[in-house]
């Protein structure tokens, strides 16, 4: 390093110590400076939850503030802020309603030496509190509507949900008994979703003006509100039915009394929604023309706009068909397991078979079979057990309504 780097350094170093030195007898020697902060603001504890538990309220004082002139080392003074200060004067002692004059105390930051700070002036050398009876009653929330949800949608104003739905407003007598209610404003505008966040509210007196706020508790700052705005769709309402011989759904005539319901829900559930399924219906089990009632299940979230539950299936059978009954002893068995027998106790089944008139007509009980399917039937014992049928040699021709057969299973 040359000469000249050298000494610069040293005159550096130099300059440093000597700062560091200085600070050192500016502290340690008593070198003292004085400091004055003005208007500071004075905590009170328990004014937000001794006092109210006990049915009381802070109604005078809260506001009073207080200015100070500390002295100390320079260190510490040259470094202190009015924000660092802290004034507080304790509440939790107060029991009754009355005026009372009580002392305060200065707080400082934990990283400051309180013991070298010295109070030379203090604007006040006490505070004066006054203390009232807290008064409290409940008000419902309003909501006032404006504007138009987008066309296609419906605001559905009966599922308006808020929470709370009630607040409490707590404070003098006189300032509480001027409040009415409290009123949310929910501009609806173009709305294409339903609506679910916090608001902000005013106060109302009995007139419905706005008052202010001042000198009045308020159980919430803000209210929840869940508005739904729906869509409204036209919904078909449709059925499916089950086919077999004889019962084929281009022999019948079916008609709905309503055939489409008008709902409203969340656009998300009703998009890609165009039907509502009311059932399946099996046409062999019905042995002639027919009305039913149908419920109609909505998509889950959705409401019935339209205002029916329920609809009549009317189904008429064509004159082209006919309807034969016939005593059928041709019984048997399948499903049965290794080692099992079936004993049947029904010598014979009536059996009603529907068809083309033409066919019917030659069918005998030699072509009709009827089957008993024991696959689940594992233990031995005397059971009924529903039947199927079966046309041989007239694929046009079956069966309806249901028979049964009863039989024994043993090993």
């Amino acid at each position: 390093m040359s000469e000249k780097a050298n000494k610069v350094l040293y005159i550096a170093l130099s300059l440093l110590i000597a700062i560091v030195f200085w600070l050192y007898v500016d502290d340690v020697q008593g070198s003292k400076i004085s400091e004055t902060y003005y208007r500071i603001p004075i905590e009170f504890i328990g004014a937000e939850d001794t006092l109210p538990n006990r049915g009381l309220m802070l109604t005078e004082g809260e506001d009073i503030t207080i200015d100070l002139k500390l002295s100390g080392p320079r260190i510490l003074i040259s470094g202190l802020d009015k924000s660092d200060i802290r004034i507080q004067v304790d509440l939790t002692n107060i029991s009754a309603v009355g005026t009372y004059t009580l002392n305060y105390e200065i707080l400082f930051p934990d990283n400051v030496d309180r013991s070298r700070i010295s109070r030379e002036y203090a604007s006040r050398s006490m505070v004066t509190v006054k203390i009232e009876e807290l008064y409290t009653k409940t008000v419902p929330v309003e909501v006032s509507v404006s504007g138009e949800v987008a066309d296609g949608y419906i605001y559905m104003a009966e599922r308006l949900v808020l929470d709370p739905a009630n607040l409490v407003v707590s404070g003098r007598e006189k300032d509480v008994e001027k409040v009415a209610a409290a009123r949310i404003k929910l501009d609806l505008t173009g709305a294409t979703s339903s609506i679910s966040r916090k608001f902000d509210y005013e106060l109302l007196d009995a007139e419905g003006n706005v008052i202010e706020a001042e000198g009045i508790r308020l159980s919430d700052n803000q209210i929840q509100v869940d508005a739904p705005v729906y869509l409204v769709k036209t919904l078909n309402l449709t059925v499916k039915f089950k086919e077999s011989p004889g019962s084929n759904l281009e022999d019948v005539d079916w008609k709905l009394e309503q055939n489409t319901v008008e709902v409203a829900g969340e656009a998300a559930s009703l998009e890609n929604k165009e039907d509502i399924l009311l059932g399946e219906i099996d046409l062999s089990s019905l042995l002639s023309d027919t009305e039913m009632v149908l419920d109609i299940s909505l998509p889950a979230g959705t409401v019935n706009l339209s205002g029916y539950t329920t609809t009549t299936l009317t189904i008429t059978f064509s004159d082209n068909l006919a309807t034969k009954a016939l005593s059928v002893s041709n019984i048997s068995a399948v499903g049965l397991s290794e080692g099992q027998s079936f004993d049947r106790l029904t010598s014979s089944v009536e059996v009603m078979l529907r068809g083309p008139a033409d066919e019917v007509e030659q069918v005998t009980a030699e072509d009709v079979r009827v089957v008993v399917d024991l696959e689940e039937y594992t233990s031995n014992g005397t059971y009924s057990v529903p039947a199927m049928v079966f046309v041989d040699g007239y694929d046009n021709v079956g069966a309806i309504g249901s028979c049964s057969v009863a039989c024994k299973i043993k090993s």
